[in-house]
């Protein structure tokens, strides 16, 4: 008990977090869902979830704390990504103590901290009329419950990426230095909490700086040429900085590390939730006719004639909801207009693009469940608000009410 204080003091810290922030703690209604949230996700810390990357992750940060100053500053990388979240676990256990409870008060730290960068998203979007559902649909969610209240690294992958995100739309509406600086230091990282991550960095980046630069011309006074410099040095950059950091890869390695993992994977027999279509980065053909039901497998598996236990069903109802919000996604998109469609394009292809990289190295839906956590704010921030209003008119529709015809802020 006496080592695990940290861990108890993070997690009454955690509930102070919102109240830093004037636009939140003025409306209690959002206050109170953010606290319910929190209060699911500290109870899920308390569980023994048998997780077991979540226990290797924690017992090699352990063995980091044992390591002598120099044997710990000689320690070397050797499993990229990976490593970086065991050494950031390391460097707060040698401080703080290593207790299983302060690691995981960490992955909830982060999944409070990601909320509120959701409600300042929501913000810019104009959905403040949504925010207390949206930040429900995100925090309860049993998939974020779970893998984000252990210690795993989704939840500062969602946080990283959410982070991403705010800072690209905040340059898209107040060009500026420091908006890059932060874009690209929120983009690096994500880039080193996976192998995967890394190879998004770079496409989430160059999409990033291309839109939140050229998209809105009333907003930017240089001349096209020098903002096609400017951003073409910043790309430039970012790649030389990766490649420092060892975690640029090109499109085709990505491909070809994909397809090795993947079929790597799929050898198993014995797991029996694997997806059916293989990958083939062989030819443009190949990637042309595969890819797209690689991907489709990933988003929407299992279905129904799949079901086989209580596990099965609910990954059929976390696959429902996932088809419904990115319905109601697009069916927003198609609605809006203006400055407000291009941030939606902007949002769908930012999201669609992380699906896709998780996709093309993911082999069975159990694992896809961890992978869906990442992006899973940017689908409900798109899709949750008209879901939310359908609901609402259904309500009304089968009480005999009037219905609300409010829509969506285009």
């Amino acid at each position: 008990m006496v080592q695990e204080w940290a861990g108890w003091l993070l997690m009454l810290f955690s509930f102070s977090i919102v109240l830093m922030w004037k636009s939140i703690r003025d409306d209690t209604k959002l206050v109170l869902a953010i606290w319910f949230c929190l209060a699911v996700h500290h109870a899920a810390v308390s569980l023994n979830m048998d997780i077991p990357d979540a226990a290797s992750f924690h017992g090699n940060a352990i063995s980091l704390v044992h390591l002598s100053s120099e044997q710990y500053r000689l320690t070397s990388d050797t499993d990229g990504a990976v490593d970086n979240y065991i050494h950031f676990l390391g460097v707060f256990y040698r401080v703080f103590g290593a207790s299983l409870l302060f690691g995981r008060e960490l992955s909830v730290l982060a999944f409070v901290l990601s909320c509120v960068v959701l409600v300042k998203l929501v913000e810019h979007l104009d959905l403040r009329r949504f925010r207390v559902g949206i930040v429900l649909f995100y925090g309860l969610l049993p998939s974020n419950v779970i893998f984000m209240s252990v210690t795993l690294r989704e939840s500062w992958q969602a946080l990283f990426f959410l982070l991403s995100v705010y800072w690209t739309i905040r340059l898209w509406k107040w060009p500026g230095i420091l908006n890059v600086l932060f874009l690209i230091i929120s983009a690096l990282c994500m880039s080193m909490l996976h192998p995967g991550m890394a190879a998004y960095t770079m496409y989430m980046i160059v999409i990033s700086l291309y839109w939140g630069i050229f998209s809105r011309k009333k907003s930017v006074r240089w001349a096209r040429h020098l903002r096609f410099l400017f951003v073409g040095l910043l790309v430039a950059c970012v790649i030389i900085s990766l490649q420092k950091m060892g975690l640029f890869i090109t499109l085709r390695e990505g491909l070809e590390v994909a397809e090795e993992t993947r079929h790597a994977l799929l050898s198993y027999e014995d797991v029996r939730t694997k997806y059916s279509f293989i990958l083939d980065t062989s030819s443009v053909l190949g990637i042309v006719t595969t890819v797209p039901m690689v991907f489709a497998e990933y988003m929407f598996v299992p279905f129904p004639w799949q079901v086989e236990n209580v596990k099965d069903i609910y990954a059929l109802l976390e696959s429902i909801l996932r088809f419904v919000l990115l319905f109601f996604a697009i069916f927003s998109w198609r609605r809006s207009s203006g400055e407000a469609r291009s941030c939606y394009s902007f949002l769908l292809i930012a999201v669609l693009g992380m699906e896709l990289m998780w996709a093309l190295g993911t082999a069975n839906w159990g694992t896809a469940a961890r992978h869906h956590v990442p992006g899973y704010g940017i689908v409900v921030l798109l899709g949750a608000p008209g879901l939310i209003l359908f609901m609402r008119e259904l309500h009304f529709g089968m009480f005999g009410l009037r219905k609300d015809n409010t829509m969506l802020p285009k």
